[in-house]
């Protein structure tokens, strides 16, 4: 399952631990098995949903009883790296008078990074939670052995946000149209293709970029002009219901060893 690569690096990178992503997934499974009964005009089975999903009917009633999938990521369960950064920042025994997030020593001193984690990140061993704090430019070292939380600066950019946003977006657009090209029979495909070559030198890959994203840009720019021009064409008496969104998705893309699929055979031993 290649596609799960992408969005596993992408929910990792906006903190949605694996748990949340396992809870939302399930719900997925039940609205989309929902759906289509509903699309056939049948009533929602719980019956015909876990027969469909594989989940146990009990399961599928606590489901369908719970919240809808969120939109962002505010509502989600934070991850063990985000409590205890919430903590460092909260929990006034590693505060100081000021307010300010104290800053902590491993282990030596009291308070220290090891208690934190053990308060407020239990099953995660503290030499882990730390490596993968300053890994993720979450926590900063600022000399031997004392640790604070970076600055907020190192949060995400507004350009990165944006970027956050739209991924849901074009995957949930591109999903549902290679998703309809699969399961409709008595419809024609729409159009999908990806050209790629691996045959380029390294030396010359940013010169040829830059030109794909040019003709990409004057594509796209031809596109949105033959849409409006449509759309200023419209049926008055046509029902807005019997409308549809209808375009083209475009991108350049690259794939090199750092993006591809990794294989891990056997479990790296624990911390």
């Amino acid at each position: 399952m290649l596609a799960l690569q992408p969005i596993a690096a992408l929910l990792l990178e906006i903190g949605v631990s694996y748990h949340e992503f396992a809870r939302l997934t399930r719900r997925a499974y039940v609205d989309e098995a929902a759906a289509k009964q509903q699309a056939i005009g049948a009533r929602v089975s719980i019956s015909r949903i876990a027969a469909a999903t594989g989940m146990s009917r009990p399961e599928v009633s606590q489901v369908l009883s719970g919240d809808p999938i969120p939109i962002g990521t505010s509502d989600l369960t934070p991850r063990p790296t985000d409590r205890v950064l919430a903590a460092w920042t909260n929990d006034p025994d590693y505060l100081e008078r000021d307010g300010k997030p104290k800053t902590l020593s491993y282990g030596d001193s009291s308070p220290n990074f090891s208690d934190l984690v053990k308060k407020h990140g239990p099953d995660i061993p503290p030499r882990a939670m730390l490596n993968e704090l300053l890994a993720s430019k979450l926590v900063s070292e600022i000399s031997i052995d004392r640790f604070t939380p970076s600055s907020p600066s190192s949060a995400p950019r507004p350009p990165q946000k944006e970027a956050i946003r739209n991924f849901g977006a074009k995957i949930n657009t591109l999903g549902y149209t290679l998703l309809r090209n699969l399961s409709s029979l008595d419809k024609k495909p729409l159009f999908e293709t990806m050209t790629l070559t691996s045959t380029l030198a390294a030396s010359v890959n940013a010169r040829v970029a830059r030109e794909l994203e040019r003709r990409c840009r004057t594509f796209s720019h031809a596109i949105e002009r033959f849409l409006l021009d449509q759309g200023s064409a419209e049926t008055p008496n046509e029902k807005t219901s019997d409308r549809c969104e209808l375009g083209v998705m475009i991108a350049v893309v690259e794939k090199n060893s750092s993006n591809r699929p990794k294989r891990f055979p056997r479990a790296p031993k624990s911390e």
